[in-house]
């Protein structure tokens, strides 16, 4: 969840809630391979790049924060899950690392992959 809040002076804050993020980094130092969802984290960064690109009238900044967050939609319509998002989407408690979900990094790349196909088409 992204929680975006701007006031009377046009500021704008944009937050990532996250409960387990402290409890997976905890696992990577000790060497465990975490599956940490970092959607709310990349829109919380996007919605402050847009609203910056609104303030300083900053096109191209705008079609790479849309076009990050629509890159991270299309990974997960096309099935790439975070264990989180495979717990729900799967609707089991059995789903199996690397196969029914990715862990933190190959998420990443799933939705690297998508944004540079889409990037490559705007800039072109």
């Amino acid at each position: 969840m992204t929680s975006v809040c701007i006031n009377e002076d046009n500021v704008l804050e944009a937050e990532a809630a996250h409960g387990t993020v402290t409890r997976h980094w905890r696992v990577y130092q000790k060497g465990g391979s975490t599956s940490t969802n970092p959607i709310a984290s990349i829109f919380a960064w996007t919605r402050g790049l847009l609203h910056r690109a609104k303030l300083d009238k900053n096109e191209e900044l705008t079609k790479f924060a849309e076009c990050l967050e629509a890159s991270v939609i299309e990974a997960v319509e096309a099935g790439n899950f975070t264990k989180d998002l495979a717990l729900l989407a799967l609707n089991r408690n059995d789903v199996k690392e690397n196969k029914d979900y990715l862990n933190t990094e190959p998420f990443m790349d799933a939705i690297d992959k998508h944004f540079q196909k889409k990037w490559a088409k705007i800039v072109a």
